[in-house]
């Protein structure tokens, strides 16, 4: 096996795909035991202990949509219990995640030219810290050394400038619509220098829901030809509706209509269907892709940037012609679809390899050896800077100063989060020290409750965030309300959150790296245990 090789796994809501830089240096999408560069995301718990994954796992949902997972990514890194039961065990989202790299992993190592082991996962931009964390905690499940996890769109950027010849400052708009999730963000691209200056996305919109507006169509026209017949409980019938819905999606971006029949309980239906039907169905989900995008194109404007020289659609669901359309009609953008299955993963690749030659610390020609690749290639790989930014705001609970009870009664009075943290500031971002102060008379403890932005936009409203950490500054002078505490906010560059609370007169202080989820060392070890116990094919 090839021992140092890295690899880019795009780990989508839909469908998913791995990816390695060659010799060449050219990133190449590794196919499946089918022949097929993208692998669906879905598992079929066909017995205990024994998955299939992909088409095979989809094939099987028509049969037992109760021992089917999908969509798992849409709760990944949720604060609601979202464990699902098959054959009387438990599953978390990580853990099925970590089933579908196993067999992205064990369809790559086939036939022993590569032992995968060292990996960057790709997540939507927008997504926050616990999603970001329990995407990596997957693929260490899956027993892979995670080198990072990276911003989809920002994938997509890198594949594309590598490909590029011109030189010179470029701005580009990279709008990814995938199965699940939206993503939106612009990225100045400078030689080796890769800058993302805004993000927006909308982690619940994407092609799934096009499928559910078409199989909602789908089940009204068949009732209305059979009004007695009701098959809404029937499961098996209505997973086969959902495939055929997404079959429908697909013909009609390329037809301008399509004739289909239904058959449920001896009798049967036929349905037309046309392009236009669809935009009418899901103008409101294209209402939500045209404000994302807005947003991250304000949000530009404000750095500055107020022109792209690019405007590329990754993402399957951007192969469906009302997409561009409305982008063009609605905000005049000029799109270009580029590569919208693979870049991602193969982006993902170039950054896999240029994180390993970054942390090598041997000299560039060991480097080139180590990796595989010549010493140009290496120089390169070092040279390269893909600088981030801040996904989320993120900010602390505290009394609001302009409520009149913030004076008298403080304990009833209004709470807001403060963010210390604003969307889009670069990576590394230190916020520096930000001015609380204690609530009461003699107070000696102070607890630092850490929120992050849980809407599509900052709000200080409390409800409008998440809470996602605290810890207590301990040890305060006795003194009157008002005395100082001094918050302040690191974020590192894959966006490790740290957080420092001091009271200036006492010197007291308090740090703490945000701790996400609730598994630790020894729950991770437990689950790669589970996992790894499981035969898992495609």
């Amino acid at each position: 096996m090839t021992e140092h090789t890295t690899f880019g796994i795009d780990l989508g809501t839909t469908h998913s795909c791995i990816a390695y830089v060659d010799r060449s240096g050219r990133p190449v999408v590794v196919k499946n035991e089918i022949g097929a560069e993208t692998t669906p995301s879905v598992v079929y718990f066909e017995k205990p202990g024994k998955v299939l994954v992909g088409s095979a796992a989809k094939n099987s949902a028509l049969l037992a949509p109760h021992l089917v997972a999908e969509m798992v990514k849409r709760d990944m890194g949720s604060r609601v219990p979202s464990d699902r039961v098959y054959h009387k065990t438990k599953y978390t989202p990580e853990e099925i995640s970590a089933l579908i790299l196993r067999e992205l992993v064990r369809s790559t190592e086939k036939n022993d030219e590569f032992r995968v082991r060292d990996v960057v996962i790709t997540v939507p931009a927008h997504f926050g810290i616990a999603e970001r964390d329990a995407t990596r905690r997957a693929g260490e499940i899956a027993k892979l050394n995670v080198l990072d996890v990276l911003d989809e769109p920002t994938a997509a950027a890198l594949h594309y400038q590598t490909m590029q010849s011109g030189t010179g400052i470029r701005h580009v708009l990279v709008c990814d619509l995938g199965g699940g999730t939206y993503d939106t963000t612009v990225i100045r691209l400078q030689d080796k220098d890769f800058q993302v200056i805004s993000i927006a996305g909308d982690d619940k919109l994407g092609g799934a829901d096009w499928d559910e507006r078409i199989r909602d169509r789908l089940l009204r026209e068949f009732t209305a030809q059979h009004p007695r017949i009701d098959p809404t409980a029937d499961d098996v019938f209505m997973q086969d509706l959902m495939i055929t819905a997404e079959d429908v999606k697909k013909t009609l971006s390329s037809k301008q209509s399509h004739r289909l029949g239904l058959r449920f309980g001896g009798v049967a239906a036929q349905v037309e269907f046309t392009r236009a039907m669809v935009e009418e169905l899901t103008v409101d989900l294209l209402d939500r892709v045209v404000d994302v995008t807005k947003r991250v194109i304000d949000a530009a404007a404000r750095k500055g940037v107020r022109e792209f020289d690019e405007v590329l659609l990754v993402g399957g669901m951007t192969k469906v012609p009302s997409v561009a359309a409305a982008l063009k009609e609605r905000l005049g953008l000029e799109t270009r679809l580029y590569e919208p299955d693979l870049a991602v993963a193969k982006g993902a690749a170039l950054f896999a390899m240029i994180s390993r030659a970054k942390r090598g610390r041997a000299s560039t020609q060991q480097t080139a050896d180590d990796l595989g690749i010549s010493v140009g290639q290496a120089e390169a790989m070092i040279s390269t800077n893909v600088k981030r930014v801040v996904s989320r705001g993120f900010g602390v609970k505290g009394v609001d100063p302009a409520d009149p009870l913030a004076l008298t009664r403080p304990m009833q009075a209004r709470q807001i989060v403060v963010h210390l943290l604003q969307p889009d500031t670069p990576l590394p971002a230190d916020s520096g020290p930000y001015p609380f102060a204690t609530a009461v008379d003699n107070q000696r403890m102070v607890e630092i409750e850490v929120y992050e932005q849980a809407g599509l936009v900052p709000s200080e409203e409390v409800a409008d965030n998440t809470k996602i950490g605290r810890g207590r500054l301990t040890g305060l002078p006795a003194g009157p309300k008002g005395m100082q505490i001094d918050v302040s906010f690191v974020m590192s560059e894959t966006g490790q959150l740290s957080v420092h609370a001091t009271e200036p007169s006492s010197g007291a202080e308090l740090r703490f790296d945000l701790q996400i989820g609730n598994m630790d060392r020894r729950a991770i070890a437990s689950a790669q245990a589970g996992i790894a116990k499981h035969d898992v094919s495609g």
